[in-house]
């Protein structure tokens, strides 16, 4: 899952190669497949292991939204402290790398300036991380992901009769590819470095066997198998932080379209991005179907 994962995340760098002038329309196609995997993939997976009691529950909506809450709380407080961290960041390269020119100008061994330059590549890849709220939301949602892989395998283990761990495998592999694909097109829109943005990836492609490994780690070691009340809360808190990266991905690209709508009098732009998102949004209700089949 990890590498195809990982691989679904590449063809955007091929397209940017061939043609710099697709990335606007890379993104628009973006907007519509996160938001139609959300709505038509992930909002479903959760809401379908939920009894008839928890479907009329009023805590049903309140829990969606608390990931939503989450992420939003984290893209808010990541801008306003951008700055330190980018601050604080900067004075730790730059002692980093005094001290490392030191330590070669007086001739010490060259393997504590090679060991010292990936000190600080590691910091300034991990800065772009924390600071980066589509990668930060799609890893959380990863790792909830692989929570609720294992917990779901761990109760089919105590309840043989319950058999929807194959399902939600399959549901979480069919919304990873899209997400892959739509994570290197926001951040190659952000001018990040190429090697940035492969790290982000592969982040995001282990995150979910991260996340199931350590599950299955802590319930070896407590003796618990999986609770499907505890699922239920994770799915649909997951469904919420991924229901905000898309929306906040559909808006932030059809804002700017809007914004530019009125330096563009032939409009046949606009028509071409409504086209586009229409077919991104096609996407993942296709795959919908396909699966329900």
């Amino acid at each position: 899952m990890a590498s195809l994962s990982f691989i679904a995340g590449l063809p955007p760098f091929w397209i940017l190669n061939k043609s710099e002038q697709a990335l606007p329309y890379l993104i628009t196609l973006t907007s519509g497949l996160l938001l139609s995997t959300c709505i038509n993939i992930v909002l479903p997976e959760a809401i379908s292991h939920l009894t008839e009691k928890q479907l009329s529950s009023p805590t049903l909506g309140p829990q969606i939204l608390l990931g939503f809450i989450l992420l939003y709380s984290v893209d808010v407080c990541s801008s306003l402290f951008s700055k330190y961290y980018r601050t604080r960041l900067l004075n730790s390269i730059t002692t980093d790398a005094d001290e490392v020119g030191l330590e070669y100008e007086n001739g010490n061994d060259s393997s504590y300036s090679s060991n010292g330059c990936n000190i600080i590549a590691l910091k300034a890849y991990l800065f772009s991380v924390i600071s980066n709220s589509t990668t930060l939301g799609l890893l959380l949602h990863c790792l909830t992901d692989g929570i609720i892989l294992t917990t779901s395998l761990l109760s089919e283990d105590s309840n043989p009769h319950d058999s929807n761990g194959f399902v939600i495998i399959l549901a979480i592999f069919l919304h990873k590819l899209p997400a892959s694909f739509s994570l290197t097109s926001i951040l190659l829109n952000q001018k990040l470095k190429s090697s940035v943005i492969l790290f982000h990836l592969l982040l995001f492609s282990i995150s979910a066997p991260i996340g199931a490994w350590i599950t299955l780690l802590i319930s070896q070691l407590l003796n618990i198998a999986g609770n499907p009340s505890s699922n239920t809360f994770i799915l649909l808190f997951s469904a919420g932080a991924f229901l905000y990266v898309s929306f906040h991905t559909f808006i932030s690209c059809h804002s700017h379209d809007a914004a530019a709508k009125s330096d563009d009098f032939s409009g046949s732009k606009t028509n071409w991005n409504f086209l586009i998102t229409m077919l991104g949004m096609l996407i993942p209700l296709v795959v919908a179907f396909t699966h329900d089949d």
